[in-house]
């Protein structure tokens, strides 16, 4: 028995050579892009901990589970603490105060001698 396209096995099978291996290139350069989103991420929001995100990405594309909460960890930037502005505002008002009471025991001293 004699197939058609006999002679165009060998082509055939070096056309689907390179269609698997060109198919193995991209599923390892989707899984490198993977891993190393949630360090880039973190990166580019200059996250004070980029560098372990970066690996939690690397190390948790296997688990899974792991590489999802260094994307969260990567989105997440530690909330400024509220009471900040209010201390700032409060020590140059103390400043401010610490310099009138210099001035007066400066007058006070010049009064009195």
């Amino acid at each position: 028995m004699e197939y058609g396209l006999q002679s165009v096995g060998p082509a055939l099978r070096i056309i689907s050579l390179i269609f698997l291996l060109v198919f193995a290139a991209l599923i390892i350069a989707v899984a490198v892009g993977l891993a190393a989103l949630p360090g880039q991420i973190a990166k580019r929001r200059q996250h004070p901990f980029s560098d372990a995100v970066n690996i939690a990405g690397w190390l948790g594309l296997p688990t899974g589970i792991v590489w999802v909460l260094a994307m969260v960890w990567a989105h997440m930037s530690p909330k400024p603490n509220e009471s900040s502005g209010r201390a700032t505002t409060e020590s140059t008002q103390l400043a401010a105060q610490v310099q009138q009471l210099e001035s007066l025991v400066d007058s006070l001293e010049q009064t009195s001698s």
